[in-house]
């Protein structure tokens, strides 16, 4: 049994719980955060320009800061009404897994109770359900 109270058994959990959701959840490439301090007017015209672009902010400034050429713009295409139903299907699926997470956060040693074990459970049956049906497709 976890001991809530040891940090080497909180670690052993995160680890844990980062192995049943590594199925379902894409690696995390980015994991710093980095920040700076701009004048207001400067960010605002970056702001207006990255928008007309279709550009987020951050990748303009993650091609200047690496020197590489701006990616390019995507192309605004129509959603296969598929397309349409998958999307809110992962929709919903995210919904659940981030009620799931908050109630997570909200407890001074968080752990998983047999509710959130279904529901990761659930979701992770979901998504690959969805996954084979996309192959098929």
């Amino acid at each position: 049994m976890l001991d809530p109270e040891s940090k080497l058994d909180h670690e052993a959990y995160l680890t844990a719980l980062e192995q049943l959701m590594a199925p379902v959840l894409p690696p995390l490439l980015a994991t710093e955060r980095l920040s700076c301090r701009v004048p207001s007017k400067e960010h605002q015209a970056l702001k207006v320009w990255c928008k007309a672009q279709g550009l987020p902010l951050s990748d303009y400034v993650r091609a200047r800061l690496y020197d590489q050429p701006l990616p390019k713009r995507p192309h605004k295409e129509r959603v296969s009404p598929l397309e349409q139903h998958v999307l809110v299907a992962l929709n919903r699926l995210g919904n659940n897994l981030n009620q799931t997470v908050r109630r997570l956060y909200r407890q001074e040693h968080p752990s998983l109770n047999e509710v959130d074990r279904e529901l990761l459970q659930t979701i992770q049956a979901q998504l690959k359900d969805i996954q084979r049906q996309l192959r098929t497709e």
